[in-house]
């Protein structure tokens, strides 16, 4: 049971490995979009898309008239009440429907304010113009003029960056800075609410139904834009939307105030329309930057404003809109996720390229035609980012960790080359040479025994050196014993101990082994399997730990070998009972003894026993690691 979940934690670590980049692009694109830093880019892209829609028919229901720089030349500026007046006059006569004023009172040269189109023929079809999202400097209205006779003309910009800003949202109504109990409607509400009131009693201005504080036509609720990602921190208190350009070279009849004055119009270019009136001159009315459109003037953005209102109660033409918060985070979260899906799945620096251009294409086509069948604007340009990144980051990632793990790999092979070549030639021809060199101390070796034990040294160390260059060549799979015997490391482990056991006692540099009484078994090991390198490593760690008997047990009568497992734990245990090894710094077979120790997840002790001998245990568990 414990085994199991250790493997299903490691299968989930190295499934987390790989989905960690995308998650990681995934988090700061997300929080890059509520901080604000993906706005201008995600306008850009909305000003991309509704340049590329096609073509539109031009609405006929709305005219524009300009007072050009030719007429305020011959008017002068500000404009004569008496002139606006005549001009305003002879519209009437062509029976529109309702006149929008987009011209403020200060551009209006007054006799006297209290006759102000005092003159007028008719003005109950007459909506003039004020602004009032500035509370400084407002311009009084004429005294007199009902209050639903007047609409808001207050521009808002889009501060793409510090040097260029667009019209892309306009605003319906708001509360009056100096009095906050006194609601103001736009211009363009006036002009759609008489407008669409002529063409039918029901349609009349109303709270939406499925948000309560939009506006709404019939059944047609104008969507409110509302704080998001692309619009992270932008105050959308007052109800505005986003403006849906008529895509037409020349979207509305523009004519000016001279051929008005000169009669050479169509009665029919103005009957039952919508007028709009406004100063066309760029020197006084600077030209509004807008970036789905060519640049154009605020009486063309009060146009595009009606028209787009008029067009989706009569018409059904779509209004811009956008899915909730939580909506568009799941979907840049969801392209997030395919992308890692493609980069796990996929095989191939093609493959991940062809998998991942598609998924670019449904995304962005998919996108561009929601926004032309549905005027639904989604978060594409964060979905790309996502959705590249987490396919670019994690084969980078990829690709660096595998250049390391194959890195490491090599220096793990040629440490565990070093290790192996040590432990051949330490407990081979080292233990012979040591044993040489004592015996040539003590004066105990006749010349003609060193001689022979030096050929057989030399042979010995060339047997090694042919062993190690047959098992690189071949990948072997053996151990090389003393002798010149062979043990296939495929073999049981407690076979090949009980061989190592064997030919290490039959060594004739140990002379003291013939005189000791020795005991062995080894336990078959059931329930842990081990690799090639661990089983030779074991070997050799028993093959050490007698060489070490043979050397240092002196008066030594017994020796114990046993290899036993409880329910836990397999112990290796080595004892002899003579004096023991002298206390001092831990030998390289000590040392190789830890770190096998450790790289079995085990523990190793080499201690003096009372009143004396020398116990040499490793133990490790039969459950395999769930790192190794």
């Amino acid at each position: 049971m414990q085994r199991n979940l250790w493997n299903s934690l490691k299968a989930t670590a190295l499934l987390w490995r790989w989905a960690l980049p995308g998650m990681v692009v995934i988090g700061l694109v997300i929080a890059a979009r509520l901080t604000g830093s993906l706005q201008s880019l995600e306008l850009l892209t909305l000003d991309t898309f509704l340049r590329h829609r096609p073509t539109e028919s031009k609405d006929d229901r709305i005219v524009l008239v300009g007072i050009d720089a030719t007429a305020i030349q011959q008017t002068g500026y500000p404009i004569p009440e008496r002139d606006l007046v005549d001009l305003l006059n002879r519209l009437q006569t062509y029976k529109p429907t309702v006149i929008g004023l987009h011209i403020l009172q200060n551009q209006i040269a007054k006799l006297d304010n209290a006759t102000l189109f005092a003159t007028l023929k008719q003005r109950q079809n007459l909506i003039i113009s004020e602004t009032v999202l500035s509370t400084t400097d407002q311009i009084p209205l004429p005294p007199g003029f009902p209050a639903n006779k007047i609409g808001l003309i207050d521009l808002i910009l889009d501060g793409d960056n510090r040097e260029d800003s667009h019209v892309r949202r306009t605003i319906l109504g708001t509360f009056d800075p100096l009095n906050a109990e006194v609601y103001k409607l736009s211009l363009t509400i006036r002009l759609v609410e008489a407008y669409l009131s002529a063409q039918d009693k029901s349609l009349t201005l109303k709270n939406g139904l499925r948000d309560k504080e939009a506006m709404r036509f019939g059944s047609t609720e104008l969507p409110r834009l509302k704080p998001s990602g692309a619009y992270a921190g932008v105050k959308t208190g007052s109800p505005q939307i986003l403006l849906n350009f008529r895509q037409h070279h020349q979207p509305f009849r523009v004519l000016s105030s001279n051929e008005i004055r000169a009669g050479k119009v169509d009665p029919n270019w103005l009957r039952d329309r919508i007028v709009i009136v406004g100063i066309t001159d760029p020197k006084i009315r600077p030209i509004i930057p807008t970036a789905a459109i060519a640049p154009t003037n605020s009486l063309d953005i009060q146009a595009h404003t009606v028209s787009q209102i008029i067009s989706a109660v009569l018409d059904k033409r779509l209004l811009l809109t956008t899915w909730t918060e939580g909506w568009e985070y799941g979907w840049i979260l969801g392209w997030g996720v395919l992308g890692v899906y493609i980069d796990r799945r996929t095989r191939g620096l093609i493959r991940t390229l062809f998998a991942a251009g598609i998924a670019n294409l449904l995304l962005v086509g998919g996108s561009y035609a929601l926004l032309l069948l549905q005027g639904l604007w989604l978060p594409v340009l964060p979905a790309l980012i996502v959705l590249n990144l987490s396919v670019v980051l994690p084969a980078v990632y990829s690709y660096v960790y595998e250049h390391e793990k194959t890195l490491k790999t090599r220096l793990d092979e040629r440490q565990r080359t070093i290790e192996q070549t040590f432990n051949t030639l330490h407990n081979g021809p080292l233990q012979t040479l040591a044993s040489l060199l004592r015996q040539g101390r003590d004066n105990k070796l006749p010349q003609e025994q060193l001689f022979l034990t030096l050929e057989n040294l030399n042979a010995e160390i060339r047997g090694v050196g042919e062993h190690l260059k047959q098992e690189a060549l071949t990948q072997e799979e053996s151990l090389h014993l003393r002798s010149g015997l062979k043990l296939d490391l495929k073999l049981p482990l407690h076979e090949l101990l009980y061989e190592v056991y064997t030919n290490t006692l039959e060594r004739s540099d140990f002379s003291q082994f013939a005189t000791l009484k020795t005991s062995c078994y080894f336990e078959p090991l059931e329930k842990r399997p081990l690799t090639i390198d661990q089983k030779r490593d074991l070997c050799r760690f028993i093959e050490e730990a007698l060489c070490n008997v043979g050397k240092h047990a002196e008066d030594a009568t017994h020796l114990d070998v046993t290899g036993t497992q409880s329910q836990k734990w397999y112990c290796l245990r080595v004892f002899d009972n003579g004096k023991g090894i002298a206390t001092a710094a831990p030998g390289e077979g000590t040392k190789h003894a830890r770190k096998l120790a450790f790289r079995l997840g085990g523990k190793f002790k080499r201690e003096t026993s009372s009143p004396q001998g020398t116990l040499c245990e490793l133990a490790f568990p039969l459950t395999k690691l769930w790192f190794q």
